[in-house]
């Protein structure tokens, strides 16, 4: 039996890791399906296709989108599109270009209040990806204003706090839309984290996502099975992923989600299940 993992940074947007170390990584795990989910980018696709292939590792298209619903940031996982897409092409470049003019505008918020980091350097920790706030948040670490990216969310640039910025989102049935067009389905990521999560994941279902994320490190025992329930009474797949950012989390967790090919048939092209 072959293992997946369906949810992974890379330097290309909020993680640390290069494309190349995901896939050892998995591999060394003993994970051979893989989707290097970055935030509205596909370069690590690009990037490390021929190698993953070379490793005997299957690399599925994927990308993670930031998608407005009910006044909530709800992140939708996309998979299996084709990844030459010119609509998709155009629209996620559309969104690292508001990434990188939100990173700016944050910077310019926390110079204001007197913390002295730069665009330029955290342009340089997005490493040429997609400007994200993990990037800012390394900033402030670097000149000791936090001890942690954990606590710079925590007080400058979580929402709410005095250094956070908007950022644009999709809707979610157009990122449906996008994507269905495409070939490729879509997941709702880590179901467990959003407010009233019981009541706003079978509405973002019902909007025509195809799956949720229901393996996942911070989704508990209790809504996995009560998800996988409700994908199941919906018509619906699920979906799994260690959501790993290499250094940027508290810990690393890559390895630590492995999602049996038999639950993953409706998206590998084989029969679906979902126990």
């Amino acid at each position: 039996m072959r293992y997946a993992d369906l949810h992974t940074h890379t330097y290309h947007s909020d993680g640390t890791r290069s494309p190349r170390e995901v896939i050892d990584v998995a591999k060394s795990h003993g994970i051979t399906i893989v989707s290097i989910s970055d935030h509205d980018n596909l370069a690590a696709y690009f990037e490390i296709k021929s190698y993953a292939d070379e490793q005997g590792v299957l690399l599925i298209p994927g990308v993670e989108l930031s998608c407005a619903f009910e006044g909530v940031d709800v992140h939708i996982l996309a998979y299996a599109f084709d990844p030459h897409d010119e609509r998709i092409d155009k629209r996620l470049h559309s969104f690292r270009e508001a990434r990188a003019r939100r990173g700016v505008a944050m910077v310019d918020k926390l110079r204001e209040l007197g913390f002295m980091i730069t665009t330029e350097r955290v342009q340089e920790l997005a490493a040429g990806g997609s400007v994200g706030r993990p990037h800012v948040a390394r900033a402030l670490v670097e000149r000791g204003y936090v001890a942690s990216v954990a606590e710079a969310f925590d007080r400058f640039i979580g929402t709410g706090k005095p250094g956070y910025v908007e950022k644009e989102r999709f809707r979610i049935k157009e990122a449906v839309s996008v994507i269905r067009a495409a070939g490729g389905v879509t997941s709702v990521a880590h179901p467990s984290i959003y407010p009233d999560h019981e009541r706003i994941v079978p509405m973002v279902l019902d909007a025509g996502v195809d799956a949720v994320e229901v393996y996942h490190p911070e989704v508990p025992a209790a809504d996995r099975e009560m998800y996988t329930n409700l994908a199941r009474f919906r018509g619906k797949f699920v979906t799994g992923g260690s959501d790993d950012h290499g250094k940027v989390k508290k810990s690393e967790t890559l390895g630590t989600v492995r999602v049996p090919e038999g639950i993953l048939g409706w998206l590998l092209g084989g029969p679906p299940r979902l126990s």
